[in-house]
């Protein structure tokens, strides 16, 4: 592993930089939680993360995995996401309260085989910030609340604090797997945080994705879009154009997605949902996001 110089800041997100080189081209997402795999609550952060590396990063996420509050677990799904599949920006979700199962930041230290220790800057700022919660606290209390001040420490660390309300860092492991709240307003607040970190390192592939609904249902679809697919794959390139179809069952209708990158060119983008338009029957109409949204997350 390559060691950095270590330089910690707990001022806004302007005021500080790191020296991690390593370019940003793939994602993978780690949902940390028994109470995930048990259905106790439903993951939501999974989605944000999948929008925000599609809309905002402009790059593929290529694998979730969702594992338990279990050290070996987390290590293991750790090492899918950054040997096997070697996502260069992986972001974790979920294990850093102040229970015995979050067990996040010591098991990410592990696989490192860096050390965890209580961060003095955390320390100051939840005192600053929760002032009135932690005097009521007993001791043992106490020791729980600041065991989410006890995060991985060393020269291949970051440590962000982006938003001065709040005592939670971003952190962050050579510049490629950073730590976040399971809880999803603070994960998605923080997220969004993180962009101006990577922004930099960035390889984006400037996606462009259309729409068509239609009445008419998958089996009679599919050859269509099977030869256009291969047509655009003979033409473009594979994987340069994408077409999916996606059922919605509650609304009676499917949505066609067409996504072409940055090789391709808009006006060619044009016509390949005009052939759609032209050949899949059942009404078919071209949607924006918005309206796809609604279809995916609503009922009628």
């Amino acid at each position: 592993m390559i060691s950095h110089m270590n330089r910690f800041s707990h001022r806004i997100i302007n005021n500080m930089s790191k020296a991690f080189t390593r370019e940003i081209r793939t994602a993978g997402c780690l949902i940390i939680g028994d109470e995930v795999l048990n259905g106790k609550i439903l993951d939501t952060n999974s989605y944000a993360f999948a929008k925000y590396c599609f809309n905002n990063l402009n790059i593929p996420l290529k694998r979730t995995i969702v594992c338990a509050d279990d050290k070996e677990d987390i290590k293991s799904s750790l090492r899918i996401l950054l040997d096997q599949d070697e996502c260069d920006l992986v972001v974790t979700s979920g294990g850093i309260g102040p229970t015995h199962d979050d067990i996040t930041y010591s098991a990410v230290a592990e696989a490192y085989n860096i050390p965890c220790t209580l961060d003095q800057d955390t320390v100051n700022r939840m005192n600053s910030i929760r002032s009135d919660y932690i005097s009521k606290l007993s001791e043992e209390q106490k020791k729980s609340f600041y065991r989410m001040a006890t995060i991985p420490s060393g020269s291949q660390v970051e440590k962000i604090f982006s938003d001065q309300s709040l005592w939670v860092p971003i952190v962050g492991i050579e510049g490629r797997v950073y730590i976040l709240p399971g809880v999803p307003s603070l994960f998605k607040k923080l997220l969004n945080n993180l962009s101006p970190y990577l922004e930099k390192r960035l390889r984006s592939v400037v996606l462009t994705r259309y729409f068509v609904k239609t009445k008419s249902k998958e089996s009679e679809l599919a050859p269509f879009l099977s030869e256009l697919q291969s047509e655009c794959d003979n033409i473009y390139g594979k994987g340069n154009v994408k077409l999916g179809s996606y059922p919605h069952m509650e609304w009676g209708i499917n949505t066609i997605s067409i996504i072409g990158n940055n090789k391709v060119r808009n006006t060619e983008l044009r016509s390949i949902v005009n052939q759609i338009l032209e050949n899949v029957g059942g009404e078919a109409i071209e949607i924006n996001k918005e309206e796809e949204d609604e279809l995916t997350t609503k009922l009628p």
